[in-house]
């Protein structure tokens, strides 16, 4: 049986892979549009809060390189809540962190991957 906890934490998960599958529509744009690799993409921050609209500037590289793992995600820097919503913070670059979700968020999210 399910805790409340599980339940939020799925919840969560589910939250920031709708942000994801936004982000993989706006990578297959900017390579349709002959993006370079290096070239900076406005991402959609991928933090828990589902109201959130605020944008990551991403290489097409950086962005691939997040999206490698089904379990991480990349947000503006200061929307990372991990004791909150089962991540832990991998790096930092400009403006914006990579967290790895853990525990049921994290197996929720990579149930959710697209890839």
């Amino acid at each position: 049986m399910e805790t409340g906890d599980e339940a939020r934490d799925r919840k969560i998960a589910l939250n920031q892979s709708i942000f994801r599958d936004a982000n993989e529509r706006i990578e297959r744009a900017a390579q349709s549009h002959r993006f370079e690799a290096n070239q900076g993409v406005p991402f959609l921050c991928e933090c828990a809060d589902p109201r959130c609209s605020e944008t990551v500037m991403l290489s097409l590289a950086d962005y691939e390189a997040v999206r490698a793992h089904a379990d991480r995600f990349f947000l503006v820097a200061g929307h990372e809540a991990a004791a909150e919503t089962q991540e832990r913070v991998l790096e930092s670059g400009e403006g914006y962190a990579v967290v790895e979700k853990t525990g049921t968020a994290g197996a929720e999210a990579q149930r959710l991957d697209p890839r």
